[in-house]
């Protein structure tokens, strides 16, 4: 319900029914529901701070190392400094 109220379109799975659910979980770890894979960060349990904060960025490329980068939205033009191999794009977000 919380995550209709704020808009957000999110894909529900039952693990009680859905085994590559119920295996991506133990794969990952988690043994407690509600869980939320949002890009590669975890959130078990309904922590709504943590939901929205994750929910605020969106995930890029590198353009020159295969690291994933999270990025704020909505911020206008910015520039973005890769951890791992420290190149520096600018982009809109």
């Amino acid at each position: 319900m919380y995550l209709r109220e704020k808009g957000i379109s999110y894909e529900e799975k039952n693990i009680s029914i859905d085994t590559s659910a119920r295996a991506e979980l133990m794969r990952r770890g988690i043994r407690g529901v509600p869980a939320f894979i949002i890009g590669e960060d975890l959130v078990v349990g309904l922590d709504m701070d943590r939901i929205e904060t994750l929910i605020d960025y969106r995930v890029v490329n590198c353009p020159k190392c295969p690291t994933r980068l999270r990025v704020p939205k909505d911020k206008g033009k910015i520039t973005v400094s890769c951890p791992n191999c420290s190149y520096e794009f600018k982009m809109n977000s």
